[in-house]
């Protein structure tokens, strides 16, 4: 080829040299080698695969509002405690259990935990984990992956179903004196789909689960199912407070501005509202008549509370 016809050499691309490449693998290293607060994950039992981060002493047992609640009915109420003893250390310390606790296959009444121990009680195994930053941030990350949802960070509908049947049973057992159910249906999401495409019906469906998550706070658990229906569950709330607190959400999210692309969208939510004892005794008693006084509020209008 002609000198003339060659076409020019490229300049090599240079990178800036690290200040101090050691320092920076010293304390990438570090940072790896933290050390995060403990966990108990279960491996075996009706809630395989839960996790709960030990941030604090908590209680293990069947009652629902226990730091970590288990299924199983072969354990107590309120079974053991995990006590923070300071320095780094946990003990488990079992709450005079019928079945009693077992650390490693030995039985225990107040023993000091080490990484990778094995609890049992009941039909379920839990193990005592620590992990470093790297590790954690895995665990976290599968963790959201089991148990929540992936476009509105609500829980999984099976996650949110264990729950439900354990709190009702609070009630059925007189731990708990009520609860009530929200059944959430938004109206509108198809003419959304027809008219500006599926893209900015999932925005709106993902938008609306997040604010429902967002209002909900610590009053109870929420999940999303059949693509843009919802539903929660408010403990020991009673009927006549959980139709207000469904007013607030509804409310929250049909005035929320939906926009993207320069596009804006207005949809409405249908809510029904059920209770325990009020009117079901079961968990499926009572979804499905939250499900059925939604389906009321449809027939009456839409963008509506009913019971």
């Amino acid at each position: 080829m002609p000198e003339d016809e060659r076409p020019p050499r490229r300049e090599r691309i240079k990178t800036a040299p690290l200040v101090d490449g050691v320092a920076l693998r010293d304390a990438l290293q570090d940072k790896l080698r933290e050390r995060i607060a403990p966990s108990l994950v279960v491996l075996v039992g009706p809630d395989v695969g839960v996790r709960v981060q030990l941030l604090e002493s908590l209680e293990v047992g069947r009652d629902p509002e226990a730091g970590l609640a288990l299924r199983d009915d072969n354990i107590s109420w309120r079974h053991l405690r995990v006590e923070d003893r300071g320095n780094g250390d946990w003990a488990l310390v079992d709450l005079g259990s019928t079945n009693g606790t077992r650390v490693n296959e030995v039985k225990v009444h107040d023993a000091l935990l080490k990484p990778n121990d094995r609890v049992m009680l009941g039909k379920t195994v839990l193990e005592y984990q620590v992990h470093d930053a790297l590790r954690e941030r895995f665990t976290e990350e599968v963790q959201r992956l089991l148990h929540h949802d992936d476009l509105t960070g609500l829980w999984v509908k099976r996650r949110f179903d264990a729950q439900l049947e354990s709190s009702v049973a609070a009630v059925n057992g007189g731990a708990m004196d009520v609860l009530s159910v929200l059944v959430m249906d938004l109206d509108g999401v198809k003419q959304i789909n027809d008219t500006h495409g599926h893209h900015m019906g999932a925005f709106t469906i993902a938008s609306a689960g997040k604010i429902i998550g967002a209002t909900l706070g610590t009053k109870g658990f929420a999940t999303r199912f059949g693509g843009d229906e919802y539903a929660a569950v408010l403990p020991r709330i009673a009927k006549s407070e959980a139709v207000e607190f469904a007013e607030t959400l509804r409310l929250a999210v049909t005035e929320h501005v939906y926009e993207r692309g320069g596009i804006r969208v207005h949809p409405g939510m249908s809510v029904g509202v059920a209770a325990v004892p009020d009117d079901a005794r079961t968990a499926e008693e009572v979804f499905r008549a939250a499900d059925e006084a939604m389906y009321r509020a449809k027939k009456n209008g839409k963008n509506r509370v009913s019971l």
